[in-house]
């Protein structure tokens, strides 16, 4: 299958028509966020991110996203019904060893092995791809999706498997974004995201949608809503981390909400928290800075990390609230 290569955001002209077509976009698919939109700004900590265009009290919410809009892979399979036929005939039978070590790291319980979020990946991969050659509703916003870090650009060169001079050059260029990370740690998680690169490529290519730069850039959008759901959210995905967020994400109703965390003012970027770079001490943690790196392209420093705020960051979403296929 040929994958298109113009999804990035560059296909689609100026940054102000890009910013334009994707708020009139959300209006129109029943995204209601009137006190938000995208921006493209040296304001921004991203160069590009959310705004908001008034005053925003503690506890409004901000942004409010229907689940049929969200990108899981419920509404993938609803959407695409033969790419998920396609993608089930891809699944393994069980996990691969890089998989199960992986998991060990991140503490997963080996009882939910078979559950459709260990393949989340390639398959929100495919559904993108898919919505991008339909023309489907998703697409306006997903041309728009883009990544810029060692990481995407390693990707996006696809020489790495037979030439480890790439590697080295993204090794080096993470080193000098984040000289407090051990090398031998960032160089360990690139490792882990390759050989996960690897096998999703060996299992997936001429079978189903696929591509890797668009792997690689989905992955560091989407987040996980649940222990069995992995999902990217229009807006959501567009707003930048701090380790001092002014929003949380919660579940209500059949919308995802984004809540103010405090009074925001009018031109003020919001943010959320990707995750906290400390361990229950509360000092700096050598390993999650290494997985910031690799994961979002984000530097963290034992001398100006600041811990996650003692304020609620995160509304848990309920997973019995979530809708069922």
């Amino acid at each position: 299958m040929k994958v298109p290569l113009a999804y990035l955001a560059t296909s689609l002209g100026s940054s102000s028509s890009k910013d334009a077509a994707l708020n009139s976009w959300c209006v129109d698919c029943g995204i209601i966020c009137p006190n938000a939109e995208v921006r493209t700004t040296p304001k921004s900590v991203a160069g590009r991110g959310v705004f908001t265009s008034a005053h925003v009290s503690k506890d409004d919410v901000v942004i409010s996203i229907p689940y049929y809009m969200a990108l899981t892979q419920d509404n993938g399979a609803k959407y695409f019904p033969h790419v998920a036929d396609k993608l089930h005939k891809c699944r393994p039978t069980s996990l691969s060893p890089v998989r199960r070590f992986w998991n060990q790291i991140r503490r997963k319980n080996s009882e939910c092995e078979s559950t459709d979020n260990y393949f989340w990946q390639a398959e929100l991969t495919a559904y993108a791809i898919e919505a991008l050659e339909t023309n489907h509703p998703w697409s306006t916003w997903i041309s728009q999706w883009k990544r810029e870090d060692p990481y995407q650009h390693l990707v996006d060169m696809s020489t790495w498997r037979f030439d480890d001079e790439p590697i080295s050059k993204v090794l080096s260029d993470f080193s000098k974004m984040a000289p407090d990370v051990p090398s031998f740690k960032v160089n360990a998680a690139i490792g882990i995201r390759l050989s996960e690169m690897n096998e999703y490529v060996t299992r997936y290519q001429n079978k189903a949608p696929c591509s890797e730069p668009m792997y690689a850039t989905l992955t560091s959008r989407a987040l996980g809503i649940s222990d069995s759901v992995t999902a990217c959210l229009p807006m959501h995905d567009m707003i930048n981390h701090s380790f001092e967020p002014n929003v949380a994400l919660s579940f209500n109703d059949g919308n995802f909400e984004l809540v103010a965390l405090r009074d925001i003012p009018k031109d003020s970027e919001l943010f959320l928290s990707y995750m906290d770079v400390t361990n229950h001490e509360g000092e700096w943690d050598e390993d999650k800075a290494a997985w910031m790196l690799v994961q979002w392209g984000i530097p963290t420093s034992p001398h100006r990390t600041v811990h996650v705020s003692d304020s609620k960051t995160t509304v848990s979403v309920v997973e019995e609230s979530l809708p069922t296929s």
